[in-house]
This record gives structure tokens, sequence and C-alpha cells, in this order.
């Protein structure tokens, strides 16, 4: 993996471009993200695929792709929010543009589908990505913690801190330890789903974030499971889960639970392993900077942005 790089911060003011690079939605959405994007003092440029559909996509691949590399090589355009994931992004990777935006790298947010993006542009055009809430969840009405962090990853507040939790809620400690890393990761469906390409998530000396959402325990687990024969947990140096928001089992006799899936996967690795750090399909939630060096203790319960 190349050196990582920090996006230029936005300004108030600045215009981003609004781009679907994964599945469709309608006028109305558009419009709240658009809202969304005005909300944080940013004006919105919106791409043809955003008011497009093509099945489950917003459009075909050339149509995505195109929107995302010229939102990427337009100067004018200083970040990209994703509209929202579902699926389509990962149909994208054989057709970007990666060396014109490695050299134009921007401010990306986006989560979920969106994970097979991250990557690449993490793990090939070497520069820091946001996992970061969609505006089509309406930022005026996101609740303030989720604002704050979002703000401060894309106005550029990037001091060295602890991360804290919000009201209410902890992380807990599935193994015991400290470790330090880049942080890497996203949605564990689209990370299971990419092993075996060149545009496989790289976890060596780095920190893993995973993340779910309503899909049944024995799918998480072979998902999991997957990653660890594929030998993406022991590359890593610690494994940071957030939230698995709506994973369940339809027969919950017949199944083991969340922890027992974890605990079962990830007790024998010796490192450190924390659970339940809000991030992922739930809110509130942080804003992450993939590409970013963390620190994470088990022990102590802390996770520290470096």
């Amino acid at each position: 993996m190349k050196n990582i790089i920090w996006p230029k911060r936005l300004r108030k003011g600045d215009t981003v471009a609004l781009i679907a690079p994964s599945s469709s939605t309608d006028v109305e959405s558009v419009k709240i993200a658009a809202d969304s994007i005005r909300f944080l003092d940013l004006y919105p440029k919106i791409y043809p695929s955003c008011l497009c559909s093509h099945g489950y996509l917003s459009g075909n691949d050339e149509r995505r792709v195109s929107d995302l590399n010229a939102a990427f090589e337009d100067d004018k355009v200083h970040g990209i929010f994703c509209l929202r994931g579902g699926y389509g992004a990962m149909r994208l990777l054989k057709h970007i543009d990666y060396e014109m935006i490695s050299n134009h790298p921007k401010i990306f947010c986006g989560y979920s589908d969106i994970t097979a993006l991250h990557t690449v542009f993490n793990n090939i055009c070497g520069f820091v990505t946001f996992h970061a809430p969609m505006p089509i969840t309406d930022y005026r009405n996101m609740d303030n913690f989720s604002l704050l962090s979002l703000k401060d990853a894309i106005f550029g507040n990037w001091d060295c801190r602890d991360a804290q939790a919000p009201l209410g809620m902890s992380i807990s400690s599935v193994c015991g330890g400290i470790a330090s890393g880049r942080l890497t990761g996203g949605n564990l469906s689209l990370l299971a789903s990419t092993l075996g390409s060149r545009f496989e998530i790289d976890t060596r000396d780095a920190i893993l974030f995973i993340e779910e959402t309503d899909e049944e325990l024995y799918k998480v687990d072979r998902a999991l499971t997957a990653l660890a024969l594929a030998g993406k947990f022991g590359d890593c140096r610690g494994i940071l889960l957030g939230t698995f928001s709506g994973c369940s089992s339809s027969n919950p006799l017949q199944s083991l639970t969340l922890d027992e899936i974890f605990n079962e996967i990830f007790s024998s690795l010796n490192k450190p392993i924390i659970s339940n750090f809000q991030c992922g399909h739930s809110y509130p939630q942080h804003t992450l900077a993939l590409g970013r060096q963390i620190e994470i203790s088990a022990d102590d319960l802390n996770v520290r942005f470096l």
C-alpha cells in the first residue's frame, strides 16, 4: 500500500458533488440530500446518476462510473458525497480511472455499499476517505453527536484525540490488549464479497473496522469466517467492531448469538478486539477517517485517533 495522504479539507461555500454509485432513489430523496448539503453551508452539484434508474441500480455502469470519475476530475468540485448505499459500487471497480483520481484526492463520504470504493481509494489511490452518514438521511434532522462528528471530519478537525462514546452508550472488549495502525474496513458483506479479487481489502498492520446490518446471524458467521480463512484477521493488528444493527436469527433456538460468534471466531487471535463501537447502520454514529492512524485499547476500552 502506498503512503496515504489527507485530502484538502472543505470550507463553507465549497461546491461538492452528489453522486449515486449504488442503488437508485426518488426525486424527493435527492431534494432531501441537496438540502442536507446546503445545511452544511456547502453547494451541491447533482450528477445525473442521482436521478437515473436501471433496475436496482442508479443508472447503468457507464453512467455511474462516468459521474464518479467526472466528480474527481472537476477542480471546481471540492468534495464528493454518495447519495445512498444499496448495491452496485462493486460493479464499477474495473472501470474507475485510478490514475486520475490519485492525482485529484478529495473529501469522499459514504458507507455501506460504498465500502467497495473506500477500499480502492485507500489502497490504490492512497488517500483518506470518510465512513460517514449519507445526505439522503437528512443532516438537518440528524442527532447532534453524529452531526458534529461529520462536520469535524469534512471541515478538517483532525487533531489527535480520544473517541468519545455517545451519551448512554459504551464499548466493550472481546479480547484484551493495545494496538495501533491505519484504520481500514467497512461493511462486512462488501469486505467478504471482494475476497480473491485485486480489489480485496489489505489488512496488513491495520486496525480492521467491521459493521453490518439486517443479516441473519449465520450469514454474519459465514462472512467473518471467509475473512478469517483469507488471513485478514491474522494480518491485522486489532479489530474494531461497529454496530450490527438488525442482525438476528429467524430461529433463535437454533442459532448462536452475535457475542458467541465473535468469541468463537476471534478468541484465538490474541490481539485487541473492541466491540459495540458506535459506527454503522445506526445512530448516533462516529464518522471515521479510513486510512487514518488510530490506537485501540481493549484493556482501557478506549479508541484514540492519532
